[in-house]
């Protein structure tokens, strides 16, 4: 029992160290919702993303989060899809993988604050990976007392590692620019 706690205890003093220099902040959610657009048709114009450039703006939505606090707004791009099911809207990069992400903004402190977001990035059914996803839970979830608050699931929904914050601008880079599916596998 020591070691689990040794170990918890670890991920904590990690989360919180790289949280303190991680990009969590914006003006408010409208400017980071323009940070994503800008991102997103960039990286169309530059061939990676296959999702067409009047999608995508009607894929990026901007709304108010009424469950999470009158002062919180959430960007969606595309729709959650916990079955991962291709027919959700979702944007599509040219490789064929496909994500979508949801972003909590509480607009109370100046500057407005991150406070949770999904981001999920699914790969084709003959790709060794189903998916990839990072969680930045809510404060308070259980998940924070385990230092667990940021974690990426690799392929699983139950299987949880623990991973420095990332902004999500830098995951969105990821999903776009460094997730690539390669034309031959690696050899032997």
């Amino acid at each position: 029992m020591k070691d689990k706690d040794n170990w918890q205890k670890i991920c904590e003093e990690i989360q919180d160290r790289v949280w303190k220099v991680t990009p969590h902040t914006f003006k408010n959610s409208r400017t980071l919702k323009a940070e994503i657009l800008k991102c997103l048709t960039a990286a169309h114009n530059q061939g990676k993303l296959k999702t067409k450039l009047h999608e995508i703006r009607q894929l990026l939505r901007l709304c108010k989060s009424e469950k999470n606090g009158k002062n919180t707004w959430e960007i969606t791009g595309g729709q959650r899809n916990f079955k991962r099911l291709r027919e959700i809207p979702h944007f599509e990069k040219y490789d064929t993988s496909w994500f979508d992400f949801a972003i909590l903004i509480d607009e109370t402190p100046k500057p407005a604050a991150i406070i949770g977001f999904n981001f999920e990035i699914r790969f084709p059914d003959d790709y060794p990976t189903r998916f990839i996803r990072y969680d930045l839970n809510l404060p308070s979830h259980n998940n924070e007392q385990r230092g667990l608050r940021f974690h990426l699931h690799p392929g699983n929904d139950d299987f949880m590692i623990h991973s420095p914050p990332m902004s999500p601008l830098e995951i969105l880079n990821l999903f776009l620019y460094g997730l690539e599916i390669p034309q031959r596998p690696r050899s032997k």
